[in-house]
């Protein structure tokens, strides 16, 4: 696949060989690698693909995982997207431990004429907690398919709710009709990992100093 705004295929990128967490160089504040997780039919493909070519595609290869390297402006500045969409295998919704230490931040996908998927999210953002052992990471939940509003099955206050539970961003989009959204989505989400990044990089720089310490930038 290639697209505009510097779009790189990756695809067919299997759980095990997927960059081992010790190993892979940590992303810069101009680095966001996202995981699109959730359950089997909610359009995390659809969505991933609409936000790195703009283009709205109905059917998927779902037998594998794909990750593709994007360059985008996100508030006038030169941003470079990881995008690891994922496969739900074994009702893991994508959640596999390989796949949560390499990635800077979780995009949590329901769709909202699924009940089902709703409720999955619970259990997804479990996994999410045990693989990570309690350590925090930047993510922001979404509702796709708002465009069948006919066969809605989750209401908005129920997604915002959810979201002020989870003390993340939250927002309906349809991939299929709105464009715009899907990106502010991804865009949104950078900017989690841009502010958490920079709060962690604050915190070290103290724990350095009340010790005396100087960081080594190599």
């Amino acid at each position: 696949m290639s697209g505009g705004g510097g779009l790189t295929d990756q695809s067919g990128i299997q759980g095990g060989t997927l960059r081992p967490y010790l190993k892979r160089k940590k992303s810069s504040f101009a680095e966001t690698k996202v995981a699109v997780l959730g359950p089997h039919g909610v359009g995390k493909s659809a969505l991933s693909v609409r936000f790195l070519t703009k283009r709205f595609i109905g059917e998927y290869d779902q037998s594998a995982e794909s990750k593709y390297k994007y360059t985008t402006n996100v508030d006038g500045e030169t941003m470079i997207f990881e995008v690891l969409d994922t496969v739900s295998e074994n009702e893991d919704c994508g959640a596999r431990d390989d796949v949560l230490r390499w990635t800077d931040c979780i995009m949590l996908v329901y769709s909202v004429v699924s009940r089902k998927s709703f409720d999955a999210i619970p259990e997804l953002k479990k996994t999410i907690e045990e693989s990570r052992k309690g350590a925090s990471i930047p993510m922001i939940l979404i509702g796709n398919k708002r465009d069948l509003a006919h066969m809605r099955e989750v209401s908005t206050e129920e997604g915002e709710k959810l979201a002020v539970e989870y003390g993340c961003p939250f927002l309906e989009v349809s991939a299929s009709e709105d464009v715009d959204t899907v990106t502010e989505a991804f865009h949104k989400v950078s900017r989690e990992v841009i502010e958490f990044k920079r709060r962690s990089r604050t915190f070290i720089d103290r724990v350095f100093g009340a010790f005396g310490l100087e960081k080594s930038t190599t």
